[in-house]
């Protein structure tokens, strides 16, 4: 089997969060109320880095990044999506 690995620049403060994209095409639609998202193998590769950039433990909550339609990597029919780091206090 083949290991797939992503790796991203560790979080500065002074930049913000970074994550590098191949350049891949996503669509988010909401069908029915649901939430789907579909991508070639660059763009969910892409998705990833940013979930994995927003992981990093230095990030401030309400960090996030927006991607809105036609901007890399959503397609021009694409709904609106924001990634954001929220860590939820113990117990909850």
């Amino acid at each position: 089997m083949t290991d797939n690995s992503l790796s991203v620049p560790a979080y500065d403060p002074a930049i913000g969060v970074v994550a590098p994209a191949e350049g891949g095409a996503v669509i988010v639609e909401i069908v029915n109320g649901s939430v789907e998202i579909l991508g070639d193998p660059a763009g969910l590769r892409d998705l990833a880095r940013m979930c994995l950039a927003l992981a990093d433990s230095r990030v401030p909550d309400g960090a996030h990044i927006h991607l809105d339609a036609g901007i890399n990597p959503l397609d021009l029919g694409s709904a609106s999506l924001m990634l954001a780091r929220h860590t939820t206090p113990s117990g909850s």
